[in-house]
Order: C-alpha cells, then sequence, then structure tokens
C-alpha cells in the first residue's frame, strides 16, 4: 500500500474526514456531518498532544 510515507497518511484521513462533512452536508445528515467534525477535532487534539509530548 502507499501507507508508508506519514504525509500521504495525513492527507487520506484528512481526505475521508472531509468526506464524511461532505456526504453529511449533502444529505442534510447532521449526524454524518457531526461525525466528520468530531473526527477532525479528535485528529486536532492528538496531533495537540503528540507535539507538546514530544516538544514540538
Amino acid at each position: 500500500m502507499f501507507f508508508h510515507s506519514n504525509t500521504i497518511l495525513v492527507i487520506f484521513i484528512l481526505g475521508m474526514i472531509a468526506t464524511f462533512i461532505g456526504f453529511g452536508l449533502r444529505d442534510r445528515n447532521l449526524g454524518i456531518t457531526l461525525l466528520g467534525l468530531g473526527l477532525l477535532a479528535a485528529l486536532f487534539a492528538i496531533i495537540n498532544k503528540a507535539a507538546s509530548l514530544f516538544g514540538g
């Protein structure tokens, strides 16, 4: 697979989150939109915690 690169993995994950948000907005389904926003917030929190933990 092509997931050996961290940059490509992050782009893939952000694309999947954007897909959830886009499907939720297209279908006017608030649950799917909130799922995408929750995943985005969780990813942001994980990145911030890792940056503060490893001194980045």
